[in-house]
């Protein structure tokens, strides 16, 4: 059992007690990826799902100007290399772990993933851990750091930390029967008529093809209302705008 000082507990009440107190799920994702990069002295945040064969999708994270949607596919494409990937999606271990546990940085900065993603947003540590949550799955959130390797007590701190993180994810996630109309999505997200149109369609897993013909127009256009829903919706992928919008129904 991690021991947690009553100075870092002091710390985490701080950080959760304003997020549980004004959820508002439209925003609460960027919030807590800042809270949690703050509480641990991380420079970046961020959380991603796993669907039953380890593909990695992207929540999102404070650092979306460094994590462009062309670096996280990239990085998508090779998560199955991270030094973390066996202890925390295979294993399923529960406990906050960190890239030293398995490897030195030598070692990992000599590895593919390192080269192709991490060297280029100047990621050498991190702390990851994994968790469930009820609507969206199995969870990472992972903490990052250029200079300076996480300590065990921060190692702890993530680990009290973990089950508010499930709990603050589940409210700005919470599962439901589908989103709301596309008048009432336009309001809440911020988008046009059309694009909420759009989003409302693809939250009901329909492909690009299938949305052109609801709403009439060509596969072409769909793609580039997509990449301006992304835009202002803050992520880069079909399953976390679909959480969206389900989260503001």
């Amino acid at each position: 059992m991690p021991h947690l000082s009553l100075a870092h507990a002091q710390r985490l009440s701080a950080t959760l007690v304003p997020l549980y107190a004004a959820p508002r799920p439209a925003h609460l994702l960027s919030r807590l990826a800042t809270a949690v990069s703050g509480l641990l002295g991380a420079e970046m945040a961020c959380f991603d799902i796993f669907d039953a064969t380890g593909q990695m999708l992207s929540l999102g994270g404070n650092a979306p100007g460094l994590c462009t949607p062309e670096a996280l596919g990239q990085l998508a494409r090779q998560i199955h290399e991270h030094p973390l990937f066996q202890g925390i999606f295979l294993e399923k271990n529960p406990n906050p772990l960190k890239i030293s546990d398995f490897c030195s940085f030598s070692r990992f900065a000599k590895s593919d993933i390192f080269n192709d993603f991490y060297r280029s947003i100047a990621v050498r540590h991190q702390l990851i851990v994994g968790f469930d949550v009820p609507g969206l799955g199995f969870t990472t959130c992972a903490l990052s750091r250029s200079h300076r390797d996480f300590t065990e007590a921060e190692r702890a701190l993530l680990a009290f930390a973990q089950p508010h993180l499930a709990a603050l994810l589940h409210l700005t996630y919470p599962p439901a029967a589908g989103p709301a109309n596309a008048t009432a999505l336009a309001n809440a997200l911020g988008l046009t008529p059309r694009e909420a149109d759009i989003l409302r369609h693809l939250s009901q897993g329909r492909a690009d093809k299938e949305i052109a013909h609801w709403c009439r127009i060509s596969p072409r256009t769909v793609q580039n209302h997509l990449r301006s829903i992304y835009t202002k919706l803050g992520v880069d992928n079909r399953t976390a705008a679909s959480l969206r919008a389900v989260a503001a129904g």
